[in-house]
């Protein structure tokens, strides 16, 4: 299938299933293929799912054997800042 589905509720691609196109939902669950722009809350890849394109979400599940190819960006959340606290070499 190619086109645009819109929903304020879930979106599942069934294993067989193959689509191109934007999908913009509140979960998207992928089992077969999908191609294109993905804008929801949360996003599923299960073991068999494959994700090309651009996502926009807020929480991303990957299963073992789940493949995503392209572009991530987190929505709704400030940058934190992740620093090294190793123990301190001067005077060594």
């Amino acid at each position: 299938m190619e086109g645009q589905v819109s929903s304020e509720g879930d979106v599942s691609i069934g294993q067989d299933g193959a689509f191109d196109g934007d999908i913009r939902a509140r979960r998207v669950v992928v089992c077969g293929r999908f191609k294109g722009n993905i804008d929801c809350e949360r996003l599923e890849i299960v073991a068999c799912g494959h994700v090309e394109g651009e996502i926009e979400i807020s929480e991303l599940v990957i299963e073992a054997g789940g493949q995503f190819s392209g572009a991530s960006r987190i929505k709704n959340q400030t940058p934190r800042q992740i620093g090294y606290q190793g123990r301190d070499t001067e005077g060594e």
